[in-house]
């Protein structure tokens, strides 16, 4: 591993643009379909070697903390896809790290090269001012790329995995990571709805290797390319995806498990054992297999922690995320990096439990915000987080023009000062148990309940987050204090499932549940990190939802080209968020991570947008 890792996060980085990320959920382990080739040992303990095998071939050991329910990326929303995907599929453009280890930038995957702007067509706005209101970026497409089975690869590869991806019969989870994330592709949204034909979506083969993508207003270079990166927006195989559809094309079983997945990236998906360990193979003859080091790659499902440090300490993993329980014993190590997140750990609250008589209240919701001790849950459920009663993130606008991150702007600070305002004295981040019960008995008159009636509020989450189960057992013990008794919580856990899977049609099956969804370009447009939970987002974690909020969102939308102007209505937003409690923040994630002695990445430093790049590094001193 280079000698200059820091442990400070890289502020600004004039060139680096960010690589999006998409949704996700931390807490996620989700239950795969039966697999005819799994080999999954009874106890679902991961297969590893006794020791690690020194055989002159280099392998790479990471992990994920829980399985892939499937490797259809369309219709995934859990980010552990992404692994999979990056190294046995390849998607137009690939951020790669420059050589100097201070940045990254974008090349041709399949793609021969980046995309030029060939027309734009312009109006006026409102005022008068001329705008460009779209633009069609045109490309080509290599001709020697294929899939690993040696199909060829094609404009016609291109225009069906769109197609289908936002086929508006099949109804993709992830649509909308197609046609509107960092860019907006013309009609794309219009098609998925079913009001118009295909022949109107912005998406054109011009010949067997050339398309154009048209994009509703001028995107930047970086937007566009980062675009594709996103998992959900990886080709699929035509033959094996169509192999897999059902009769009224409501679904198909493309990627469930190998036999119905076909890469074309730069490893091989050698094999697949479930809840074990997936392996890859490098893929001698991809375009790209010179920016690849490594031979093979193993990664490791392993959802417990402690097995997850006796791996990393017998060498049998490269790289170990810490968490609240471990983090103290590795502070401390020099194979210790850290950097900023885009994550606000929070709790969603539960507005349709018809089984709690206030849960539709929101004086209810604030009396929750008000009653989580956030610095005390910082420094002994979370371990070297930090409290938060904010939800936009501090990694939010380290990749605008100005490089300052948001909540350093006068517009965060100001709500940051409001939130301390409201908080009991020694607190900043909006504990304050005599706001809380006076904000309680309001519920409780609001919905006529007597404050004799006691209330079991059902805490629910993923049996193997210990961070939330020493925060469920602390508000366990703290609520009934607060509240007089009248509110308790009683724990609730699960497993094998998504968060999000947990709730749905399960309305009266939790009151508090935690998530942590985080969304990338933030790092551009802070606003953003609120997208997931509006109504208009078809995978929403949370089932409250507000029209003052989402008409605010809509206008910091509309100020994208006017920075300023964009982060004081984000002000407005992030209030009206708190004002209602849409979703009640209490964590922001700082991310430590450890290395091997034997890996060496390929950045100085942690890159926002892009991390440190270990699908590129390589292994040293075997």
């Amino acid at each position: 591993m280079k000698k200059s890792r820091l442990f400070a996060l890289l502020l600004a980085a004039a060139l680096v643009l960010s690589m999006l990320a998409g949704c996700g959920n931390n807490n996620n382990t989700t239950t795969p379909p039966a697999d005819d080739q799994s080999n999954t040992t009874p106890d679902n303990t991961p297969t590893t070697p006794d020791e690690p095998v020194t055989t002159g071939e280099k392998v790479y050991r990471t992990y994920l903390a829980s399985e892939c329910s499937m490797l259809n990326a369309h219709d995934n929303v859990d980010t552990n896809v992404s692994t999979p995907y990056s190294y046995t599929n390849s998607t137009l453009w690939r951020a790669v790290p420059n050589d100097d280890g201070k940045g990254y930038h974008y090349v041709g995957d399949l793609a021969t090269d980046l995309p030029v702007i060939v027309d734009q067509t312009k109006g006026t706005d409102e005022e008068g001012n001329e705008v460009v209101e779209t633009t069609t970026w045109e490309f080509k497409i290599r001709e020697e790329a294929k899939w690993h089975n040696g199909d060829p690869i094609n404009a016609d590869t291109l225009v069906y995995s769109y197609k289908m991806q936002i086929d508006p019969v099949l109804v993709n989870k992830m649509a909308n990571f197609l046609y509107d994330y960092s860019i907006t592709i013309v009609n794309g949204e219009a098609y998925f709805n079913g009001e118009c034909d295909w022949e109107d979506v912005g998406i054109k083969k011009i010949d067997d290797y050339t398309m154009q993508i048209i994009t509703v207003g001028e995107p930047t270079l970086n937007d566009f390319c980062s675009h594709f990166t996103d998992r959900s927006c990886y080709p699929v195989h035509e033959a094996t995806y169509e192999a897999g559809m059902n009769a009224d094309r409501t679904e198909t079983t493309f990627g469930t498990d190998l036999d119905s997945y076909v890469g074309c990236g730069p490893y091989f998906f050698d094999s697949w054992t479930r809840d074990s360990v997936q392996v890859y193979k490098k893929n001698p003859d991809h375009w790209l297999a010179d920016l690849f080091n490594y031979d093979t790659v193993e990664v490791y499902i392993i959802p417990e922690m402690n097995a997850r440090v006796q791996m990393f300490e017998s060498g049998k993993l490269d790289d170990l995320i810490p968490d609240s329980n471990t983090i103290e014993t590795y502070i401390d190590d020099p194979r210790m990096v850290s950097y900023a997140s885009t994550t606000i750990e929070h709790i969603d609250i539960n507005c349709l439990n018809t089984n709690n008589p206030i849960s539709t209240s929101v004086n209810y919701r604030k009396a929750i915000y008000h009653a989580i001790d956030r610095e005390t849950l910082a420094a002994s459920a979370f371990g070297y987080m930090e409290p938060a009663g904010h939800y936009v993130n501090g990694m939010a606008g380290i990749l605008s023009e100005s490089g300052i991150p948001y909540r350093e702007t006068k517009y965060g600070k100001a709500t940051t000062d409001l939130i301390a305002s409201w908080s009991a004295e020694g607190h900043t981040t909006g504990y304050n148990p005599e706001l809380a019960l006076e904000y309680l008995k309001k519920a409780y008159d609001e919905c006529n309940v007597s404050y004799d009636t006691k209330i079991e509020l059902i805490m629910a989450f993923d049996a193997s987050s210990s961070s939330w189960k020493a925060c469920g057992e602390f508000l366990q013990q703290e609520f009934p204090k607060i509240f007089n008794d009248m509110l308790s919580i009683k724990i609730v856990n699960y497993s094998g499932i998504s968060t999000t899977e947990f709730k749905k049609g399960n309305e009266t099956g939790w009151d508090l549940s935690p998530n942590d969804w985080s969304r990338g370009v933030s790092r551009n447009y802070p606003h953003t990190c609120f997208y997931y939970y509006l109504s208009t987002y078809s995978s929403h974690p949370n089932n409250y939802f507000s029209p003052a909020f989402e008409e605010q969102y809509a206008v910091c939308e509309s100020l994208r080209n006017d920075y300023e102007a964009m982060i004081a209505a984000t002000q407005v937003l992030e209030e009206l968020y708190l004002a209602e409690v849409i979703q009640c923040p209490v964590i922001q994630d700082v991310n430590y991570q450890m290395f091997s002695d034997r890996l060496e990445v390929p950045v100085d430093n942690y890159i926002p947008g892009f991390g440190w790049g270990t699908m590129y590094g390589d292994i040293i001193g075997e």
